[in-house]
């Protein structure tokens, strides 16, 4: 690896609240100062404005319009031998100006997608609005110094779409498997199915309303929520959980089974998959919407289950908890998988190699 010291600045929405800042960035930091890198997080919102607009859903235009001439500034006074991780955008609802401030300077700019943030402008109500940023984003990905790091194969789909001859690279979201490994928790005596997210995410859960009704009511099957805020579920019982970093491994582990349900849509087929992952990780075999990447981390019937109707999300998850042998096959293989592709152990030269290359002609 070349010696010579490089500078990286990940520009993000959120601060260390958000899971995307989390695992797609902050847990290489370590590694990469390491390795002769400088890193830094500059992040749009603090945690305060991430627990008011994502847990409270308030917003305050004051603290937005600030934020934004702080980055702004930060943008400006940038030295050009810096390489920039952009995490979907560095402006949310704003032309590009802030990508062309970096190309015109001649800074490599990396666009991370772990979200479909390209359909984000499409449909907006507000005509102003939607002929001002329907073409947000294929701009920035005809930008000469853009190149696009993805979570999925769909989102890299669509960024080659805007631009066929954009660089791209694919980095799925993983976690650290041998932390996680090392703490044992004890199952809750009554089956428990779990949900983790934020209150934006947890609409999802009204897909399947209906057949975690019967699970809850017919079959005595206990529904763990974690960050779904103040949901209105008719005819369920469950628990509810605010999230917190301390304690969100113990709450998934003290279960049995982890849902992922997910609309099929444009929106949906551009995450990637992190509810499952954090599942696996905690060696819970999962069932899950056949949709985008989903599709990718379970298979159907080998570790996991992959379900459509409320039949399929009743009849799998009553597999599971009857049939011990299926259960414990599901989530050996899944763990198994969640090691070789989506862990951190498993990605980490490929993330140092990626960084390495920007070392070159410095």
């Amino acid at each position: 690896m070349n010696s010579k010291s490089k500078k990286i600045i990940f520009f993000t929405r959120y601060n260390n609240m958000s899971a995307s800042v989390r695992y797609r960035y902050l847990q290489y930091f370590n590694i990469l100062n390491k390795n002769n890198f400088t890193t830094e997080l500059s992040y749009l919102f603090d945690n305060s404005f991430f627990n008011n607009k994502i847990i409270l859903n308030k917003i305050n235009i004051i603290t937005i319009l600030f934020s934004y001439i702080k980055r702004f500034f930060k943008l400006i006074l940038i030295k050009n031998d810096t390489v920039v991780v952009v995490h979907l955008e560095l402006f949310p609802y704003f032309p590009s100006i802030g990508e062309r401030i970096l190309n015109f300077k001649n800074i490599k700019i990396v666009i991370d997608l772990d979200d479909a943030i390209f359909h984000q402008y499409t449909g907006l109500n507000n005509y102003f609005l939607r002929i001002l940023l329907k073409n947000k984003f294929k701009n920035i990905f005809n930008l000469k110094n853009s190149m696009i790091t993805s979570g999925n194969e769909y989102n890299q789909k669509k960024a080659l779409e805007l631009n066929p001859k954009l660089k791209t690279k694919i980095f799925p979201t993983v976690v650290k498997v041998n932390n996680i490994n090392q703490q044992k928790f004890v199952k809750k005596n009554k089956f428990t199915i779990v949900w983790i997210g934020s209150p934006s995410t947890s609409v999802y859960l009204k897909k399947i309303l209906a057949p975690l009704a019967i699970l809850n009511s017919e079959y005595n099957i206990n529904i763990r929520l974690i960050g779904a805020g103040h949901i209105d579920l008719p005819g369920v019982q469950f628990e509810s959980y605010r999230w917190n970093e301390e304690t969100e491994i113990k709450l998934i582990s003290e279960c049995h089974v982890g849902i992922m349900p997910l609309n099929n849509d444009d929106w949906s087929k551009g995450k990637c998959g992190f509810k499952l992952l954090q599942y696996m990780s905690c060696k819970l075999p999962c069932v899950a919407s056949p949709v985008g990447v989903n599709s990718d981390i379970i298979e159907n019937n080998v570790n996991g289950f992959l379900v459509n109707s409320d039949n399929e999300w009743i009849k799998s998850i009553l597999e599971l908890k009857n049939n011990h042998s299926l259960y414990k096959k599901f989530y050996e293989l899944s763990f198994i998988k969640l090691n070789e592709y989506y862990s951190y152990e498993s990605q980490k030269k490929r993330i140092l190699k990626y960084y390495d290359q920007f070392r070159i002609n410095n």
